[in-house]
Formats: structure tokens, sequence, C-alpha cells
């Protein structure tokens, strides 16, 4: 049998599509008919609508401290590492 395109099997008649078709169900496994039932009802379905997502604003990549703050991080980090950071008072 010959692939037919689309134009041809569209000059025939409905009778000798069906027949065609009828022919063609036969022939297939009961798996695929209902394979090709599940996919004829889901394409009836109305489709979900996916939600697109915005993208992120970029952020800088480096964070600029003042000479003050930088300072005082460095003072922090080394108390913290020496273990003699004060308790502040209320």
């Amino acid at each position: 049998m010959k692939l037919m395109s689309l134009k041809q099997f569209e000059k025939k008649s409905k009778e000798s599509l069906i027949r065609f078709i009828t022919k063609q169900l036969r022939k297939k496994s009961r798996k695929t008919l209902a394979r090709l039932a599940y996919h004829m009802t889901k394409a009836k379905l109305p489709r979900l609508k996916t939600i697109k997502q915005k993208a992120l604003p970029k952020r800088k990549t480096k964070r600029k401290f003042s000479r003050k703050q930088l300072a005082a991080q460095r003072l922090f980090t080394k108390r913290a590492k020496a273990g003699t950071l004060r308790k502040r008072r209320r």
C-alpha cells in the first residue's frame, strides 16, 4: 500500500474514507486502538495554561561597603576567632 497525501484523501468520498478507516482499524490490535481512543478524548479536553515565570532582576555582583564598615567587619571577625567578643549593653 502506497502512502497517500492529505489532498488525495480529501478527494475521496466520505463512504470510501469510512471504509478505508474501518479496514485499517480492524487490522490494529486492541492495545493500539485503546491508545488511539485515549489520545482522541485527550485532544478534546481544554488545554491547561502554563504560568510563565518572570525573570528575576539581576543583582549587582559586588556589594560596596565603606572603609569604616570593612574595618569594623575585619575587627569583628578577628574578635570572633579569638573568642573575645564583648556583649553589648542596652
